[in-house]
């Protein structure tokens, strides 16, 4: 599986301490040059960031460097439907990887395709649905787990060729950050998953973040209610997608050979035409995810439409 690390161009030392902890690990990763949202013009943010989709699910504007993070992810996405990979690992310039990170991305490759994201950070506690052994037979070791709450914070995770088809198909413009977006998984039907032990860590320069701006967080009392309104919205949401989700019998996905039933069936069609635009170039597209992509040029635009709150 192959290994992005999304790095500023100002942050040369997060990329090279990085790229030195995945050697000492056997690993080899390749930099993506993250979006500076600074550095973005009004045409680009508009083309990206929807103020209205915002207001309607988030309880401030998003900063300029968040709106930087989910283009740079966004990019790594593109670039994997441009690729033949079948997934990509992407991890953020402020990790630290453990040695078992290789091996439990060898177990994830041996996964068959319908899963669509693995969380590979996490807190240490996180409210797991379903764990299982993410090699049938193995010793007492690594877990694959589904969550009843998908956990926040994207500094490392894989995604699928599935996952990042419905991902740009479903979250350009986007209106909340990347983290809180991915948590909202029925919006696109995104299959997300973790393992645990979780691979990677936080380093020790992930204390200093490249995408405050120095702005004060939640203040003054109508935000503070809007965001307890939206987290209550949210749980209410998430429970009952789960319990749907829980009643039709979905489970865990399993290694190739195995008889047990996988959380979703594999798209009946590969997916074909790569997504890969230039940021200069508006992608968007409708909430429904089709099986395939027939047409070879830009994706039409189309009305965003409304999305739930966070």
């Amino acid at each position: 599986m192959d290994i992005v690390v999304i790095n500023l161009a100002s942050q040369p030392d997060r990329w090279r301490h990085t790229r030195d902890r995945l050697a000492e690990a056997g690993l080899q990763a390749r930099r993506v040059e993250a979006v500076d949202g600074a550095a973005l013009t009004p045409g680009e943010i508009a083309r990206l960031y929807d103020p209205q989709l915002n207001a309607r699910q988030h309880h401030k504007p998003l900063r300029p460097g968040e709106i930087g993070c989910y283009a740079s992810h966004l990019a790594v996405w593109r670039q994997l439907l441009d690729s033949h990979e079948r997934a990509v690992a992407v991890l953020e310039d402020d990790v630290e990887p453990d040695p078992a990170l290789r091996e439990r991305l060898e177990a994830l490759a041996g996964l068959p395709a319908v899963w669509d994201l693995i969380k590979l950070f996490g807190r240490r506690r996180e409210l797991v649905a379903e764990r299982r052994p993410l090699v049938a037979g193995a010793p007492a070791g690594a877990e694959l787990v589904g969550y009843r709450r998908v956990p926040s914070h994207t500094c490392a995770y894989a995604v699928s060729r599935r996952g990042a088809h419905k991902l740009l198909h479903s979250r350009v413009p986007f209106g909340r950050p990347i983290d809180v977006d991915l948590r909202h998984w029925w919006e696109n039907d995104l299959a997300v998953y973790g393992v645990q032990p979780y691979p990677v860590a936080r380093a020790e320069s992930s204390r200093v973040s490249t995408i405050d701006d120095g702005r004060r967080g939640c203040t003054g009392p109508a935000m503070r209610a809007r965001k307890i309104g939206l987290q209550l919205r949210y749980a209410l949401l998430n429970w009952l997608h789960a319990r749907q989700q829980g009643a039709a019998g979905a489970r865990l996905p399993r290694r190739a050979g195995s008889l047990s039933a996988p959380l979703a069936a594999p798209l009946a069609a590969p997916l074909a035409i790569p997504l890969v635009t230039p940021l200069a170039t508006p992608l968007t597209a409708p909430r429904a995810i089709p099986r395939t992509i027939h047409h070879a040029g830009p994706v039409p635009t189309q009305p965003a439409p409304p999305g739930d709150a966070a």
